[in-house]
């Protein structure tokens, strides 16, 4: 079976005659840590590489490369956390590369149930609002259901406190970074 060469290798290959600086080797090494990283990251999170898997995958680097793949990843799992998403596995993984980052995990998850219980909440208030100025122009019944979702009265209720969670949740990832 074909060896699978790494970018670096392929370039060293083509390039024999040439020589590049200890700079430029740091460079191209940096980057193919953060490709490396990036691409360990997406396939745990379209659930394609269970978290044994990216151990595994961890493994066969030397124990700094390890450390500088583990920060890299810990950087791109946080930068993937949402409000509006399910961040389930994104905090597995975070807390399998980092294990005191537990309390912090904690944290966040409060700040997106808070936001959830806000955004509830205001979901409701703005179908009512939509519902009550329908039936001020004559529009009411069993058959009447608002579309909140895209309705200014929507997007207004949701800039009232959106930024607000999301400035929070921004301080809180780039806590988690560290």
């Amino acid at each position: 079976m074909a060896e699978i060469k790494s970018a670096i290798e392929l370039a060293m290959e083509k390039t024999k005659a040439l020589h590049l600086s200890r700079e430029e080797m740091k460079k191209l090494k940096e980057e193919e840590m953060k490709s490396k990283a990036h691409s360990l990251v997406n396939r745990f999170l379209e659930v394609d590489f269970h978290l044994k898997e990216v151990e595994k995958e961890l493994l066969k680097f030397t124990p700094d490369e390890r450390k500088q793949l583990e920060k890299l990843m810990r950087q791109y799992l946080s930068e993937a956390i949402r409000l509006d998403r399910d961040n389930d596995l994104i905090f597995q993984g975070i807390e399998t590369l980092r294990e005191e980052s537990t309390p912090l995990n904690r944290q966040i998850q409060q700040l997106i149930k808070k936001y959830r219980q806000q955004k509830e909440k205001a979901y409701g208030e703005s179908e009512e609002n939509l519902l009550t100025n329908w039936e001020k122009q004559g529009i009411s019944g069993s058959a009447v259901q608002a579309k909140v979702e895209g309705s200014q009265e929507w997007e207004k209720a949701l800039s009232r406190f959106k930024p607000a969670f999301e400035k929070q949740l921004r301080v809180l990832q780039e806590e988690l970074k560290k």
